[in-house]
């Protein structure tokens, strides 16, 4: 039987639905912390839930972003090196990106309202808990000049906890990826990135660069904070992911065209001079 593809969204439909359906809060809502406060003890630390509610909910946020091309870690492995002992161990490995302001006319909203999203995220981290001696690490990230929001993704989940717990560093002898998974795989699940493309189908693993990176996208996520070691962590955990322009396709440049049996570059410059 053939499958019915749902009709392409419009953006108007897009942002009615970030602002009006329920189950979160669109990101550049005004004053979105007035609506929170943090629970202790979650999977991924402090959780931001909603204030006022007689259960605990968490606090989702919900926009469209563009994918940076840079800092693209929403690979298979995370582009974890088991040689560097900074990435520590695979079983805490996080994926990751950064998210821009949308460079399409078409979501013309997603760059008008970049600014408000990451206000809010600042009066999130500014809400939290914290000693004022501790080095923060905020998920708002300033690089010559531009803004990004750093998205992650844990993509391992422990089955039991206490095993989880006591369990050593993963084979520390090892030298290879593969070999680190095998000693974990007993102890942990692994959690697929929770993206979809333009028609609500889970992306695989090895189509993740080619159809996240560089894309527009509707991004729903937690917000999340951990101490550790005098450092305040603030963390957007990603909890769902959906495609709404693809990526466009590299420009090439002039320079990765020429033949290596072309004369120098500086020999056809300067030749008649």
């Amino acid at each position: 039987m053939m499958n019915t593809l749902s009709p392409r969204k419009t953006p108007a439909s897009v942002l009615n639905k970030l602002k009006m359906s329920p189950g979160g809060f669109y990101a550049a809502t005004p004053r979105l912390a007035y609506h929170t406060e943090y629970f202790s003890g979650g999977r991924d630390g402090n959780i931001l839930i909603t204030k006022g509610l007689d259960h605990d909910e968490e606090f989702i946020i919900r926009g469209v972003f563009q994918i940076s091309r840079d800092d693209f870690c929403f690979t298979p492995d995370g582009n974890f090196n088991p040689a560097n002992v900074f990435h520590g161990r695979l079983a805490d490995l996080k994926l990751s990106c950064q998210l821009i302001a949308g460079c399409s006319k078409a979501f013309e909203f997603s760059s008008d309202d970049f600014s408000a999203v990451v206000s809010n995220l600042s009066a999130f981290e500014k809400s939290a808990p914290r000693e004022r001696s501790h080095e923060t690490f905020s998920v708002i990230r300033d690089t010559i000049g531009r803004r990004s929001i750093k998205l992650t993704h844990r993509l391992f989940e422990a089955i039991d906890r206490d095993q989880d717990d006591n369990t050593s560093n993963d084979s520390s002898n090892s030298s290879t990826n593969a070999s680190h998974l095998q000693d974990i795989i007993s102890s942990h699940n692994i959690r697929l990135l929770p993206a979809y493309d333009e028609n609500h189908i889970l992306i695989p693993p090895l189509q993740y660069e080619a159809k996240l990176r560089g894309a527009l996208v509707e991004v729903h996520m937690a917000f999340c904070h951990t101490k550790k070691s005098k450092c305040d962590i603030f963390d957007a955990v990603l909890q769902e992911l959906i495609v709404l322009l693809p990526p466009a396709p590299m420009s090439s440049s002039p320079f990765k065209c020429r033949h290596l049996n072309d004369r120098p570059y500086t020999e056809q410059y300067n030749k008649g001079n």
